[in-house]
């Protein structure tokens, strides 16, 4: 049996709804949540509304028992070791990997990145700012973030003209994909390379929305769709402006590698 780990948030769910779909329902998902103290389960219920992109909604839709978490030292260890695998999607902060090893359990992340590169909480942020591939990477848990052992790894399609919503979704879809397709392997991991410098995903500042000059349009129209959910400006640094958008008919000038774009305030 399986167990998914992760928070509220779109990857997750996805992933989760992509498991179920190929027929691979985990026996349960753990989310984080920062308001529990302790470690307990959350009763069902009939929905009347479908909201899609919710992990609760797809736990209840698939009848998953769903629990919430933040203390991990609240849960049992009779209760994690009815699971022989624990997948870790999109978790906020450190899990206890050694805990985990102590009681046989195997226990792999799944990054949307092409680790060594874009280690850290954001990693969708510098792909869709051309910074890396859009690529999946499965590797083992361990004490740190994003560094254990790499399993599998696999480049993600992301077609031109999408935003960040469905690019999301793509990305959770191809991971639950790529984990289905190595589960049965038996796959010893590889040790990462050291990271570049320069090569941790933080939490995106303002100035990480600037709009580089050098960049050829193509760069600069895919940034602005794919981190178009996040509800933030652009720089545009040659005139000092913020832009929301990439518009043809827009009244500021975008410079680009290979032309101009227009953009909107």
């Amino acid at each position: 049996m399986i167990v998914v780990v992760g928070m509220e948030c779109l990857l997750t769910a996805t992933f989760v709804n992509t498991l179920c779909e190929m027929g691979r329902k985990p026996a349960a998902v753990i989310l984080s949540d920062a308001t529990r103290g302790s470690f307990d389960r959350v009763p069902h219920r009939l929905p009347i509304v479908f909201q899609d992109g919710r992990v609760d909604e797809t736990s209840h839709r698939f009848d998953i028992p769903l629990y919430r978490v933040h203390d991990w030292n609240s849960v049992p260890d009779q209760f994690l070791m009815q699971f022989h695998t624990i997948l870790v999607v999109c978790y906020p902060t450190l899990l206890p990997a050694q805990r985990f090893t102590e009681l046989g359990i195997r226990a792999w992340n799944v990054h949307p990145a092409p680790l060594p590169a874009l280690r850290g909480p954001d990693p969708l942020f510098y792909t869709a700012r051309g910074d890396a591939p859009a690529t999946i990477t499965i590797h083992v848990l361990d004490a740190t973030y994003d560094t254990g052992a790499i399993i599998a790894t696999s480049r993600v399609v992301i077609p031109s003209g999408c935003t960040e919503l469905p690019s999301i979704r793509i990305h959770a879809a191809h991971a639950a994909q790529l984990y289905v397709d190595i589960a049965q392997m038996g796959r010893v991991g590889v040790p990462q390379q050291p990271a570049a410098d320069g090569q941790w995903a933080a939490f995106p500042r303002p100035e990480s929305y600037t709009l580089q000059s050098h960049w050829p349009m193509e760069r600069t129209m895919r940034f602005v769709a794919l981190t178009n959910a996040r509800s933030h400006a652009y720089l545009v640094p040659e005139t000092r402006q913020w832009v929301r958008s990439i518009d043809p008919a827009g009244p500021v000038r975008v410079q680009c590698a290979d032309g101009v774009l227009r953009a909107c305030l």
